[in-house]
């Protein structure tokens, strides 16, 4: 019994630790604005296909793509970047 209370205590410890590195990933928009300049930087081009943004974000920041898509909405309420979709735009 105690062996099966310390594994949910850990189990609960690793939920709570995800989700606040998940969330001060979600609130830090200077790192975001960083990793964004970075990866328009890589591709020397003032546009880039979202799909390479996405991918960008899952390299430099190691977020799943899903989160990769959250932080590309995060940006453009932010207005980091301008997207119509396909293209992103830096501002």
């Amino acid at each position: 019994m105690l062996i099966f209370g310390i594994i949910l205590i850990i189990g609960i410890a690793l939920v709570y630790y995800k989700y606040t590195h998940r969330m001060s990933l979600h609130n830090n928009v200077d790192q975001l604005n960083s990793v964004i300049k970075t990866i328009f930087k890589e591709a020397d081009k003032t546009s880039i296909s979202q799909n390479r943004l996405i991918k960008g974000l899952k390299q430099h920041m190691g977020v799943n793509e899903k989160m990769a898509l959250k932080l590309i909405g995060k940006a453009r309420m932010e207005g980091l970047i301008k997207s119509d979709g396909v293209n992103v735009e830096l501002m």
